[in-house]
């Protein structure tokens, strides 16, 4: 029986499988015969694939790439037998060349190298020939025939098979190489974005600083210039000062000698008191004596009065004879006690005086005190004001040297001013550069970020750990240029550690051998004190807390060198103790919606695409009798060798098994 070729590539150049087998068996494409031979040979096949698998549990080479023997032997075997039994029964349809894609497939994962894997159909045909020779000893005319069937359909096996296998080892090696390579790179980027970003916290600081020091010299400029005036006032003052000192000088000499003229008054009143004392006493002396004579007086106007009593007595008895004398007698007696009353007067008033005297001559002697006193204090005070004029000489002396110093301090602090007002100056151009270095270090920052979504692979851990770190970098360098005024960035607005890329990355692995990693359970903490510093910092900046704002800065520099170190190692205990686990679900593209053709040994069907992933499509219009068998699936000019791997009457999916090369829908 001839091939029947496919009427639906009726307008399309040759599949392989074709182009192939008519190369190798021109028009002795009969698979009536293959269908003969196989009949002829599958009785020994038993025999033969018992052969095979002992030579490949003695060759150390293959024998190490099947694991378990006892358990994948059998399995093997029954796989092996349905596979001959389909390609010496079947044309080559797209079963057909599904079946060996299958077979290269799985040698590629096993990584069994190329000559082994040749050798491995070299051997089964070596057993085969034999067999078959011996199937046909009978009809010798018919062995040619046969062994042409027997090789045509091995090697094209071997050749549609050892295509996938080398596709797929090129691919494969081509995949691992180019992830390698994009991995390396995107790590290199990321660690250069973070070497590279390190410096923005010390541009922040420095810019700090910078605006500080342009503002704090303004205002020491300011300073400076009113200390300038403050010192130009103290040297007037001091002017004024000195000319007020020499004036106190002046005054203070003129009053030294009032007080020398005082002092010497003082003395002639001292003198003068001194005389008056010495008087009081004659006089005290003199009314001393005049009392003793005032008491002579008083005796003989006593004496008188006896006298003038005794005359009236005599004058009585003379009787008339003694009337004149009587008459005397009384004018004496009248002049006794008149005389008698005087002296008492003048007695009485002498007394007085001399009272009078002793208490002038306590104040005399109290006022001599006092002027003793006077002249004791002023003598101190003339001491003290000389001292004092002295100082006050040397006082003016140095407020005169000190005006002159203040003068040329005057001029210094001038100079100071101008030189600060420079370095404020220079503080500003060198925020403007600051500024420029940083929208510089910016736009590398976005050219790094592109660059990274080129090499990022949205289906390996490891390069998801390479993105959070440049992620979490820009993440950093956006609360820092907030506190510095280089963008505005609200509290409100930073995410918690479970809503970014890398939060939802750590949360949603699966694998207990990752999340049981050390490396795995060190990244949690940092990586919440991390958000959290960050949220601190840029509410205190907004309060205008500037020294919590810093503090939290820091704060957020330490735990993102340690989420930094945390996915370092997590990244190297995916590339060594946790390699089997670095690939992740593959991420699908839901984005499409693209019309198709899937052809199948059934027939053809349109179908729609719905999302695509690196290993199959989601299309809509399989149905569930289309699930495990080979189709070809046509789109936009592309072919792609796939399978059916489910459908649930609507929606289906294919595993990609190749894309032909330069195919054409």
């Amino acid at each position: 029986m001839t091939v029947q070729r496919e009427t639906s590539h009726s307008a399309s150049p040759r599949r392989l499988p074709d182009a192939i087998a008519d190369f190798m068996c021109g028009e002795n494409r009969d698979t009536d015969a293959t269908r003969a031979v196989w009949g002829n040979l599958k009785p020994a096949m038993a025999d033969i694939m018992d052969g095979f698998y002992d030579s490949v549990r003695a060759t150390p080479e293959i024998a190490g790439k099947l694991g378990d023997p006892t358990k994948s032997i059998p399995h093997l075997k029954s796989a092996q037998m349905k596979h001959w039994d389909y390609i010496f029964t079947h044309d080559p349809d797209l079963e057909f060349e599904a079946r060996a894609v299958r077979i290269g497939e799985a040698h590629v994962r096993i990584d069994l190298e190329a000559q082994w894997y040749l050798a491995s159909y070299g051997r089964l045909l070596i057993e085969a020939l034999p067999a078959l020779v011996k199937r046909y000893r009978f009809a010798p005319g018919k062995l040619p025939g046969a062994l042409q069937a027997l090789v045509g359909r091995v090697f094209l096996d071997m050749i549609m098979s050892y295509d996938a296998y080398e596709n797929g080892v090129v691919r494969k090696r081509g995949e691992e190489h180019q992830r390698e390579n994009e991995l390396a790179s995107l790590r290199g980027l990321a660690n250069t974005v973070s070497d590279i970003n390190e410096v923005a916290l010390g541009m922040a600081t420095l810019s700090h600083n910078t605006r500080r020091a342009a503002e704090n010299g303004q205002a020491i400029s300011s300073a400076a210039s009113e200390l300038v005036a403050s010192v130009e006032q103290i040297s007037q003052t001091s002017d004024g000062a000195a000319h007020e000192a020499n004036s106190t000088n002046a005054a203070v000499t003129a009053g030294l000698d009032a007080m020398a003229e005082v002092l010497q008054r003082m003395g002639d009143i001292a003198d003068a008191s001194q005389q008056s004392a010495e008087n009081l006493a004659d006089l005290h002396q003199a009314s001393e004596q005049i009392g003793e004579f005032l008491s002579v007086i008083e005796s003989i106007a006593n004496q008188t009065n006896l006298l003038a009593l005794n005359a009236t007595i005599e004058a009585a008895r003379a009787g008339e004879a003694g009337k004149g004398f009587a008459v005397v007698a009384n004018e004496v007696k009248s002049l006794a006690t008149q005389a008698a009353k005087a002296t008492e007067d003048i007695a009485q008033r002498i007394d007085a005086l001399k009272a009078g005297m002793l208490t002038t001559q306590d104040s005399i002697s109290v006022s001599r005190k006092a002027v003793d006193r006077g002249q004791e204090t002023i003598t101190s005070a003339n001491e003290r004001m000389q001292s004092v004029g002295s100082r006050i000489a040397g006082v003016s002396g140095r407020m005169q040297e000190i005006s002159a110093i203040l003068q040329q301090q005057k001029e210094a602090s001038q100079e100071i001013a101008r030189s600060i007002t420079g370095v404020a100056d220079l503080a500003a151009e060198n925020e403007t550069q600051l500024k420029n270095m940083s929208d510089a270090l910016q736009a590398s920052n976005d050219r790094f970020s592109s660059d990274a979504r080129n090499w990022f692979n949205a289906d390996s851990n490891r390069s998801l750990c390479e993105m959070a770190k440049i992620d979490h970098v820009m993440f950093k360098k956006r609360v820092v240029d907030t506190i510095i005024g280089h963008d505005t960035w609200s509290a409100a607005e930073v995410p918690d550690h479970h809503q970014c890329r890398l939060g939802k990355w750590y949360e949603a692995i699966d694998n207990a051998e990752i999340r049981a990693h050390p490396a795995y359970k060190a990244l949690a903490a940092p990586h919440a004190r991390v958000h959290a510093a960050a949220h601190e910092a840029l509410q205190a900046h907004a309060d205008g807390d500037a020294d919590t704002a810093s503090a939290r800065l820091t704060d957020l520099n330490v735990a993102s060198q340690q989420v930094i170190n945390a996915l370092n190692d997590l990244s190297q205990a995916l590339q060594t103790e946790l390699k089997d686990s670095d690939r992740r679900r593959e991420l699908r593209d839901k984005s499409r919606q693209e019309a198709a053709r899937v052809e199948m040994a059934s027939g053809s069907k349109s179908v729609t695409i719905t999302d695509v992933s690196p290993g199959g499509f989601g299309v809509s219009g399989l149905s569930k009798a289309d699930v495990g068998k080979a189709v070809r699936l046509i789109y936009n000019g592309t072919e792609v060798l796939g399978e059916a791997v489910w459908a649930d009457g609507n929606r289906g999916g294919i595993r990609i098994m190749r894309k032909d090369r330069g195919s054409q829908g």
